[in-house]
């Protein structure tokens, strides 16, 4: 499986070098995905009783235990040393850095499980968070350097204080799990695993005693720690700070590394035998790469991605696929008519999409004007209105139809009324901001026009500004239309009313085939509806 990995990192490389682009960026940006992932990724597991008490230490909390791990990030270091001469001194980097990163990680990848006790760092992921907020103000000092007297300071007291906070019992009390989270992994002290052993073997009896009370099967005496049932510890073990450190399980962090040391292994096999494989701005790029990588990692393993699942629930997906097919039109003897149905929901789901949009253009086109910087930038009355509607436009915004519809269901009661006002409020938001882009981008000539010659502000809206944005008002409201369709089908899987009812209503009652005469007609629509707005959109625009 390693190994699997590290061929795939090196095909990968192979194909981006077919590409006869420079090679170099992406030597470096492996490089610096190395270095970004020795603190940060976790690389094995360390278990304790419970599975919530299983640990991922990082490559950066291993290097007590197994030191010849600084390999890893050692040869990253290499590599990007020599990248910067470039050339085959760059391709001699990849190779060298990679291949001794890469020795030094298979050696501990394939290494027994052994007993480890836990030492947290205080503070630790407190000053992690307080540097992240300096970094704006760093940034804006760096981009206005006569302003830098101002940000610094400020983004160094901000901070401080944030340190200083998340360090006391207060924030503990909020954030319990920041304290001591990131914890170095030592070996146990010697003897340690022996005396463990031993006084679980002795409480052995009083324990199997218990377990056939309850119905489950005897333990047998254990030699060392690894032969555990499962592989967990004793909770008493557990609660003294201990985990079983298991070199060979599979964590993201170590398919990263091992995908990384192939790309950077295969691109300095390839900048040896063709060195001008290389551009200026490779570091710049590869810093980009290498950003864009690491938070790709943590994403697929936070969202459980596993094509495995999928390849176990196909039998559910065939079933569902027989049950549903052939559509079921109707049932006269049963009094049923689900095609009628559908074609009511879906008239109802179009209403609910048409109201909730007219609304929203009608409350969007007036403010939309006070949220313009170019029609308010003048009078500061109208530069605070400017403020407070752009702020509540991004309040607005922030808050999702989907969860406005749930508060206004549990308000108003089931039925499409609260879809429609879930759906007004969130794209008045889109709409003003739209529109009010719109105007900032207007032609400045006929308004200036029309102020020469005196005319009022009334006008000047009338005659110079209305006529180059009404095109695109339109097509904006029409663009919103079609979003709001598609919004209020999943709105009616809460209770807002339409197809969406239908279709979660035929669902939990199994019946399949009626379902699916919904989806049909669901695809159909949202087909038309986009090429007759597209059609209306190119008309106008």
């Amino acid at each position: 499986m390693n190994l699997a990995v590290f061929l795939l990192g090196m095909a990968l490389a192979s194909l981006l070098g077919l590409g006869r682009g420079s090679m170099r960026r992406y030597l470096v940006a492996a490089a610096l995905g190395l270095l970004v992932a020795t603190p940060t990724f976790p690389v094995v597991e360390a278990v304790g009783y419970l599975s919530r008490e299983t640990l991922g230490p990082t490559l950066l909390a291993l290097l007590p235990l197994t030191p010849h791990l600084a390999l890893v990030p050692l040869g990253a270091l290499l590599a990007l040393l020599l990248a910067h001469f470039g050339g085959r001194a760059a391709g001699v980097g990849g190779v060298l850095g990679g291949g001794l990163a890469l020795a030094s990680l298979l050696v501990f990848l394939q290494g027994p499980a052994h007993l480890v006790r836990l030492k947290p760092l205080p503070g630790l992921m407190e000053g992690v968070v307080a540097l992240s907020l300096l970094v704006p103000f760093a940034l804006l000092a760096v981009w206005r350097r006569k302003q830098a007297g101002l940000w610094l300071p400020l983004g160094v007291a901000l901070a401080l204080s944030t340190f200083a906070w998340l360090n006391s019992p207060q924030a503990h009390t909020y954030f319990p799990r920041m304290e001591g989270y990131y914890k170095l992994i030592l070996p146990a002290e010697p003897g340690t695993e022996e005396k463990l052993v031993a006084a679980y073997n002795q409480g052995l009896e009083k324990l199997n005693r218990v377990r056939e009370e309850i119905g489950l099967p005897p333990l047998k005496p254990i030699r060392d720690l690894t032969g555990l049932n499962e592989g967990r510890l004793p909770q008493e073990v557990a609660q003294a700070g201990y985990r079983l450190l298991q070199p060979q399980s599979t964590a993201y962090g170590n398919v990263a590394l091992l995908l990384f040391l192939g790309v950077m292994m295969g691109s300095g096999i390839w900048l040896l035998f063709r060195p001008k494989l290389a551009q200026p701005d490779d570091l710049r790029t590869g810093l980009v790469l290498a950003l864009v990588a690491a938070s790709v990692f943590p994403a697929f393993d936070a969202t459980e991605f596993d094509l495995g699942k999928l390849v176990k629930g196909w039998p559910f997906l065939v079933n569902f696929l027989d049950r549903a097919w052939p559509p079921n039109l109707a049932q006269p003897q049963s009094g049923i008519y689900p095609l009628q149905s559908v074609a009511s929901e879906m008239l109802l789901t179009l209403e609910i999409a048409l109201v909730g949009t007219l609304l929203a253009a009608l409350f969007a086109l007036p403010t939309s004007f006070l949220a313009a910087r170019n029609l308010t930038f003048q009078n500061p009355l109208l530069r605070v209105l400017f403020y407070l509607m752009r702020g509540f436009y991004n309040v607005d915004r922030g808050v999702d139809t989907l969860i406005l519809a749930l508060i206004l269901v549990a308000a108003v009661g089931l039925g499409p009324f609260a879809g429609v006002l879930a759906m007004a409020i969130h794209s008045l938001a889109d709409l003003g901001k739209l529109y009010s882009e719109a105007i900032e981008n207007v032609d400045k000539g006929p308004i200036e026009a029309l102020e020469s010659v005196g005319a009022s502000g009334s006008n000047v809206l009338r005659w110079a500004i209305l006529p180059q944005v009404l095109p695109l008002f339109v097509s904006y409201t029409l663009y919103r239309f079609e979003i709001n369709f598609r919004v209020s089908i999943v709105l009616g899987l809460v209770g807002a009313g339409g197809i969406g009812f239908f279709i979660k209503g035929a669902m939990d009652a199994g019946h399949y085939d009626q379902m699916v005469i919904g989806i049909i007609a669901i695809v159909i629509v949202v087909n038309l509806i986009d090429f007759a707005s597209s059609w209306l959109r190119s008309r106008l625009v």
